[in-house]
């Protein structure tokens, strides 16, 4: 059977099984990667070493950063410590410039936790925010809402940026540096601004008594105390940093000094993407062991173990998405699209970052939609010589955009925030797509001037 063909069929199952009969994404996509596999006439001993091996190698990219920044993230989260990083930022920038704050604790929180997690941990704060300054849920919801899904989505070391380097062969301290060039300006616009926007829209009432009342509420000093039993702002900040910092001082390090240099030896070792975030997580576990212990678990060996089992879901998702990948490069899918290209005359880059947003629009999933959109577009780009730093990013930055009730993440609004659907709309698509197209315009800029930034090949 011709390979696109093949390929159109077994999207159309995926998609269905996913959205249809709400089927396991790991099961989806293992079953979707034997079916492409016999639709193309892959021999079957062929087609076992090719899931093996899609299995293992996204494991040995990724498999450990995943484990250890789960954990990681998980510390942060149930010490209290990530409420408390998101009060101080309303301190430091003020209560005027609440939406300001909220935006950019989510943008920082979701860099070494999951979406879901850092939500429903900020959600208190929003609806608490809510009912001392009067201004809309859906305004402070598109705040956080954006500010969470562009770092999760585009800024390692979250899993799905992480495979996305790993695939492509970027390099994963210029993959961030990048990722945080192409999501800030995007969230500061298209969920600050927005959120601001969003607030005012409809308001009825004298906008001088509107200030009036809330420069009175605001007065209250409560909400935004720091509280003595939970780790600082400061603390879990430096925290969450520590493995970043690692990571990108060995980027540098290995661009600047030489490879026998003593210094650029040790960060190489403690700077690599799984020592950098073992180190967080052993740090983070000794610095907040007493938020931690016992009031979440007897011991911290004995948390870490726990919560090691919540790994698992996310593990099976990406390890069966690759499975589906490499299946897709060994099928000639690559090479199919690159005559198609060359007939339609597609930009690589524009191609990469449509499929990544309809894939995720369909199935409901960021990490799924990177995966499967970097397997067919990740070689051809590579093979055209493209920075894959770009590349890359516009995959990340497509699957922002949006967020339809395909994903769970457009629920929790919804159901944390009492929103109704058509505000969730509001407070949560509108605001990710357009994100996601502001990025995408940075990437463009990027792309152009790939020729003389470091680290875009």
């Amino acid at each position: 059977m011709n390979v696109l063909i093949a390929f159109v069929i077994t999207m159309i199952i995926l998609l269905v099984s996913l959205i249809k009969f709400k089927v396991s994404p790991g099961v989806s996509l293992f079953v979707c990667a034997i079916l492409m596999a016999l639709l193309c006439g892959l021999p079957l001993t062929d087609t076992l070493g090719y899931l093996t091996s899609g299995f293992g190698g996204i494991m040995t990219s990724i498999g450990l950063l995943i484990l250890f920044g789960g954990i990681f993230g998980m510390m942060l989260g149930d010490s209290g410590g990530m409420e408390e990083l998101a009060k101080g930022l309303l301190r430091t920038f003020g209560k005027k410039n609440d939406m300001l704050a909220l935006n950019l604790a989510g943008f920082i929180v979701s860099i070494p936790v999951y979406f879901g997690s850092a939500y429903i941990t900020l959600n208190p704060l929003v609806t608490s925010l809510q009912k001392l300054t009067k201004k809309k849920t859906s305004a402070y919801v598109a705040a956080l809402f954006t500010g969470l899904l562009l770092t999760h989505c585009v800024v390692a070391p979250t899993p799905g940026p992480l495979a996305v380097a790993g695939q492509i062969g970027a390099n994963v301290g210029w993959f961030i540096i990048y990722g945080l060039v192409v999501a800030l300006p995007a969230s500061l616009i298209c969920g600050w601004q927005y959120a601001n926007v969003l607030n005012r829209r409809g308001e009825t009432q004298d906008p001088a008594k509107i200030k009036a009342e809330a420069e009175t509420i605001l007065n209250n000093e409560e909400l935004l105390k720091a509280d003595p039993n939970k780790p600082s702002a400061g603390l879990t900040l430096a925290l969450i940093a520590l493995p970043i910092v690692l990571i990108i001082i060995n980027s540098i390090c290995s661009v600047l000094l030489p490879a026998d240099n003593i210094f650029a030896i040790l960060f190489s070792f403690i700077g690599n993407n799984n020592v950098a975030l073992f180190i967080a997580m052993i740090v983070t576990g000794c610095v907040l062991h007493k938020y931690l212990i016992p009031s979440v678990s007897p011991t911290l060996w004995n948390y870490i173990d726990k919560t090691s089992d919540s790994m698992g879901n996310i593990l099976m998702v990406i390890g069966c998405g690759n499975c589906f990948g490499t299946i897709l490069q060994k099928s000639g899918l690559g090479e199919a699209l690159v005559e198609l290209l060359s007939r339609m005359n597609i930009p690589v880059i524009f191609l990469a970052f449509v499929l990544a947003m309809i894939i995720r629009a369909a199935v409901g999933s960021a990490t799924v939609a990177m995966l499967t959109t970097v397997s067919i577009v990740g070689p051809t780009a590579v093979a055209m010589g493209m920075s894959p730093v770009t590349v890359g990013l516009a995959i990340c930055v497509g699957t922002v955009g949006l967020t339809l009730p395909t994903d769970a993440a457009f629920w929790m609004p919804a159901r944390y925030s009492n929103l109704t659907v058509n505000e969730a709309f509001v407070a949560t698509t509108w605001p990710t797509t357009l994100a996601s197209i502001a990025g995408f315009i940075v990437v463009l800029i990027l792309n152009t001037c790939s020729g003389v930034l470091p680290g875009m090949f």
